[in-house]
């Protein structure tokens, strides 16, 4: 299959205005994690790091969503359960890690109990899907999207922490966690 210019021809043409509207999608780049058996995902902009969960600190008059403390490198950081938080069923194997939230506040030192981490991928925008409508008040999803044949939530952490974070005097909305495919990592 020859084009007369002694190569093969193409069996698709790609037009450049279809190449180059694909290349300036909007991309989320997300840590993916296992909790309450569940699949979700955070903002990598929202993640400061991941750490093995090691003796937690059981605190007896904290609020339900609050697991404890632990000791990280000399500081404390506040452990909160996601089944807690979100009011669904805990899961069936042990919380094995910690992710732990940058908040835009260097004294502000919380962080997320998870089963297991999936990494940090790249979702466009347009693969996110609405998520699915809850029984009981609004939900804490951004929205959904698939991941390795996983159906993976998207959280909204000014809904996950919602009665906290004017307590804490922080406003999330204003940090955003998105980038253009292509771009720098």
């Amino acid at each position: 299959m020859s084009d007369g210019s002694g190569g093969q021809r193409a069996l698709v043409r790609l037009d450049s205005a279809e190449v180059a509207e694909e290349s300036r999608e909007e991309i989320r780049r997300v840590i993916l994690f296992q909790a309450c058996d569940e699949w979700f995902a955070l903002p990598i902009g929202f993640v400061g790091e991941v750490q093995p969960l090691d003796r937690v600190t059981r605190v007896p008059t904290a609020p339900r969503d609050v697991l404890g403390i632990l000791n990280i490198r000399g500081r404390v950081l506040t452990l909160f359960g996601l089944a807690e938080c979100l009011n669904i069923p805990s899961g069936r194997e042990p919380c094995t890690h910690v992710v732990v939230l940058d908040l835009g506040d260097a004294e502000l030192r919380i962080g997320l109990a998870v089963q297991r981490i999936g990494g940090v991928r790249r979702v466009p925008v347009s693969a996110l899907e609405p998520p699915p409508p809850r029984e009981s008040g609004p939900g804490c999803l951004e929205g959904v999207f698939e991941a390795g044949g996983q159906v993976v939530g998207l959280l909204d952490l000014t809904r996950v922490f919602a009665r906290s974070l004017s307590d804490w005097g922080i406003a999330l909305e204003a940090r955003t966690a998105t980038e253009r495919q292509g771009a720098d990592q």
